[in-house]
């Protein structure tokens, strides 16, 4: 994926991913890179600002001095939902060869949880179905995307969109994890 957020909002939006901007964590606090406003977390727009034109991904992630720019926040609903799954049943779904033959992206995402980063592996599908409401990102949720910092951790690519020629249904997905966890047994 790109090195900035602009690129990695139009690679999005080209993949039909709705986007909207984030902000930048820098020191210890989230900040708009424009207008370098102290933010109070990385969501910066509203899901309802997402957006699949390029003259307008452009608009809203302006690159300032030293190409910085605003993190770039997919926005899930019925085009795309992510999937929460412990990082090391992540990785060995990714390396099956059922995954290998109809792969989906999957980002590796820090989640705070009483005062302590907790890695989590989130998996961007095609629909929630067959899979635990639970671990399913609500509707209008957004998802930040590398190279997003969530508070002083990097998100990073397991398995880049660059690598996947779309996304993997949830039944696929419920399948391979349900086949994963019965050959751990």
């Amino acid at each position: 994926m790109g090195s900035n957020g602009l690129e990695t909002a139009l690679e999005c939006v080209a993949r039909g991913w709705p986007v909207v901007p984030g902000a930048l964590w820098v020191g210890d606090i989230y900040v708009d890179p424009v207008t370098n406003s102290e933010r109070d977390a990385l969501a910066l727009s509203s899901s309802a600002m997402a957006t699949l034109d390029p003259a307008e991904v452009r608009r809203l992630w302006p690159v300032t001095e030293g190409n910085v720019t605003r993190s770039a926040l997919a926005v899930l609903g019925s085009l795309m939902t992510a999937v929460v799954v412990e990082p090391e049943l992540a990785r060995r779904v990714v390396t099956s060869e059922a995954f290998r033959a109809s792969p989906s992206p999957v980002v590796l995402l820090p989640v705070p949880t009483l005062g302590l980063m907790i890695e989590s592996a989130v998996v961007v599908v095609s629909s929630a179905d067959g899979l635990d409401e639970k671990l399913v990102f609500p509707s209008g949720g957004l998802l930040p995307l590398p190279p997003a910092v969530v508070e002083g951790e990097p998100t990073r690519w397991l398995v880049s969109p660059a690598d996947c020629d779309g996304l993997m249904s949830g039944p696929e997905l419920a399948r391979l994890l349900a086949l994963e966890a019965s050959n751990r047994r």
